[in-house]
């Protein structure tokens, strides 16, 4: 038996016979675990850093901000890249999956982060690379890569609470608002107070968006069928609802709404742009989260 193969037997028949017992899996909704539990924790971190890492490259295209490229650039690529490497184990074995761009999510997403690679390098290092289709095409690497990791679960149709519809638009919104908080914080030590008052017409523009696709997401998963219900109530009321309270409803919702409406029509100041800055980053986080570890199997009867 293979290393993996035992690793998944000792997951979910664990010696002590507190797993599942073998026929539960059939009749029963059964928790995914491979992709949050123990090792899988990396592929979690590794998504959120890739995300807002493009996600900040992408907002930094419209201010033409080159600070901005480079640190979502790093973002996206160190730390996105090496928790990513931490999860895929052996890089010997791993290469291999660049081999399947036709088949694979996962394969096409390690292209389009290359070549992201690539074209930002090339972007960064000539300052005066901010033509209209330079920007195109990084702006569309930016949003597949943002995409990349939720994209990547929602191909899993045995999993209601990943292949929800709303997935993919809450993972851009969450990468773009996330990097545009990033960017406003930056602006807001470095740069003119004016460039600081007119992007927060945008901060509220992105959060009452994301609001929005965290309630169509809870309400269509919901209503999607029993499995996906089940999954909601995990978050909601069942061992996750600490997290989705705290993390997703109150770092996440509530206190960017109150920092928002204090800075209504554009009065920022600065340690209220990091407060809600610092805020969403663990909002997001908790939001991950509790979409990961609350996905269950259809059971087959």
């Amino acid at each position: 038996m293979s290393n993996k193969i035992h690793e998944l037997v000792q997951t979910m028949f664990p010696p002590d016979g507190s797993g599942l017992k073998p026929y539960e899996w059939m009749v029963s909704p059964t928790r995914q675990r491979q992709w949050i539990d123990d090792k899988g924790i990396f592929l979690w971190l590794a998504f959120f850093f890739s995300e807002i890492g493009a996600g900040l490259y992408f907002v930094s295209l419209f201010y033409e901000y080159k600070a901005g490229l480079i640190l979502g650039w790093l973002i996206t690529l160190v730390l996105g890249g090496v928790i990513h490497m931490l999860y895929l184990g052996n890089p010997f074995r791993a290469w291999r999956m660049i081999m399947k761009p036709s088949t694979s999510e996962l394969s096409r997403g390690i292209w389009i982060i290359g070549i992201f690679a690539a074209l930002g390098l090339l972007q960064i290092v000539t300052a005066g690379s901010f033509n209209i289709v330079f920007n195109c095409i990084m702006g569309i690497l930016c949003l597949l890569i943002i995409s990349h990791g939720f994209a990547t679960m929602n191909v899993i149709r045995a999993l209601p609470a990943w292949s929800s519809t709303m997935v993919l638009p809450l993972s851009v919104i969450s990468g773009i608002w996330i990097g545009h908080q990033i960017l406003q914080f930056m602006f807001a030590v470095s740069g003119p107070q004016t460039l600081v008052s007119g992007m927060e017409i945008w901060a509220e523009a992105f959060f009452f968006a994301y609001f929005l696709c965290i309630l169509l997401y809870a309400w269509g998963t919901y209503h999607s069928n029993e499995i996906g219900k089940e999954s909601i109530i995990l978050q909601v009321k069942g061992e996750l609802s600490k997290i989705s309270l705290a993390g997703v409803g109150g770092f996440g919702i509530a206190l960017p709404l109150i920092l928002t409406l204090i800075m209504w029509g554009g009065d920022t100041n600065s340690f209220l742009i990091f407060l809600r800055l610092a805020s969403v980053l663990a909002g997001d986080l908790a939001l991950r989260y509790v979409i990961m570890k609350s996905a269950m199997y259809k059971p087959l009867i």
